[in-house]
């Protein structure tokens, strides 16, 4: 299905970053990503009832603007540690890590 999905969003132009379990990272510009984001919600729903005979799976949206960023707390202490690990910050430089 979420290859059906994949598929659909990148003949329709919509950049797709990467799937991400039973969902998809998307990039648009700002004034864009309202319109990509519908569309995808649209493929996505699409590839659901292709693949179930009809039946739909709902989706949900996270959508997450500059200067904000997508965070997991599952995956903090992974950032914590890669941000630690850039070479030549001084710790007044060190990139913002949720």
């Amino acid at each position: 299905m979420l290859r059906l999905a994949v598929i659909a969003a990148v003949e329709h132009g919509i950049r797709v970053c990467a799937p991400v379990h039973d969902a998809l990272l998307i990039e648009a510009s700002a004034d864009e990503i309202d319109e990509a984001v519908c569309l995808t919600r649209n493929l996505m729903g699409q590839a659901s009832r292709i693949v179930l005979g009809g039946f739909e799976v709902r989706t949900d949206v996270k959508i997450v603007r500059h200067p904000d960023r997508w965070t997991d707390p599952r995956g903090a202490f992974m950032w914590e540690k890669i941000c630690s690990l850039i070479p030549g910050l001084s710790p007044d430089k060190k990139p913002v890590c949720p």
